[in-house]
């Protein structure tokens, strides 16, 4: 099968200056970038305007892919806009460079398992109190029934059981004392759930179907989109390639981390591009508006 890649840049909000920025940036390497931008009403005929709030940004995917999914694409491949690829990378080369193989799909990070999270996750409360079934939104019969939700993650090994208490809260213990009228010492979620890191991942095109729909019903009922994403692809697709089997790592930055990054390349990007980290397969997050 041809490889044809859709570079497909998700804005959490509307930043219309980066576009030409980012359009430079991949030239000559992608030859398909589209730039996903929330209610965009601007006139480059390359941005797809999505409508929906960025806390459930898989929205964002389903509907671009409407428009999409008809032109022959073999590959989407989702990137953050505030996200730099390795200049390694392009259509060509990722497959070599980072030891994909063309009917997998990728996800450049390990999945977050809820029954054993080492941190308080901000989102917890939204995930452990997620419901399919709620009023104005029937997609009973758009997700796998929970017995069909639960084979797949078996497929994956990945647990299904009940979330116990010290997963859920880490101190400060503040947190949890604002939360423990709510909670039960473990608790069963009403359908099964994965999170992870959700910025950068490659659907196969046989796989983009169900994934998008899957994505759409999460985002109707309100999922936060990093349990709803990697949720979404364990529910329909076969083959993952995640973090630990790639020749190619993340480079999310956080805290110290970031600061000592951004002041050891002093924001010029061109000083990033000529000494990227071999060993990343993207940095995350660089602010366009405040690099040179």
């Amino acid at each position: 099968m041809e490889k044809k890649i859709a570079l497909l840049v998700i804005y959490n909000h509307r930043f219309d200056k980066n576009i030409p920025l980012i359009d430079k940036m991949y030239e000559g390497r992608f030859s398909h970038v589209f730039h996903i931008v929330p209610f965009y009403d601007g006139k480059a005929e390359n941005v797809i305007p999505v409508y929906a709030s960025s806390y459930y940004f898989q929205s964002y995917i389903s509907q671009a892919y409407t428009h999409l999914k008809n032109k022959g694409f073999s590959h989407f491949f989702v990137v953050a806009d505030d996200m730099i690829l390795n200049p390694k990378i392009n259509e060509n080369t990722i497959w070599e460079e980072t030891g994909l193989y063309e009917d997998e799909c990728m996800y450049p990070s390990e999945f977050w398992i809820l029954q054993n999270l080492p941190w308080c996750w901000s989102w917890i409360d939204n995930v452990l109190h997620y419901n399919p079934k709620i009023k104005g939104v029937e997609i009973e019969r758009i997700l796998p029934s929970i017995k069909e939700a639960e084979e797949s993650f078996k497929f994956h090994n990945l647990p299904i059981s009940k979330i116990p208490l010290r997963s859920i809260y880490q101190p400060p213990f503040r947190d949890l004392i604002l939360h423990l009228p709510r909670l039960p010492f473990s608790r069963k979620l009403k359908y099964p759930l994965v999170a992870g890191y959700s910025d950068i991942f490659m659907v196969t095109a046989d796989v983009m179907d169900n994934f998008c729909k899957y994505c759409g019903a999460f985002a109707a009922t309100n999922l936060f989109v990093e349990a709803a994403i990697p949720t979404s692809l364990v529910l329909s697709a076969k083959k993952i390639r995640k973090e630990s089997s790639l020749k190619l790592h993340s480079g999310a930055l956080w805290g110290k981390d970031f600061e000592l990054f951004n002041k050891k390349y002093n924001f010029s990007l061109e000083l990033l591009k000529s000494n990227f980290p071999n060993d990343k397969l993207f940095i995350h997050s660089i602010k366009l508006s405040k690099w040179k």
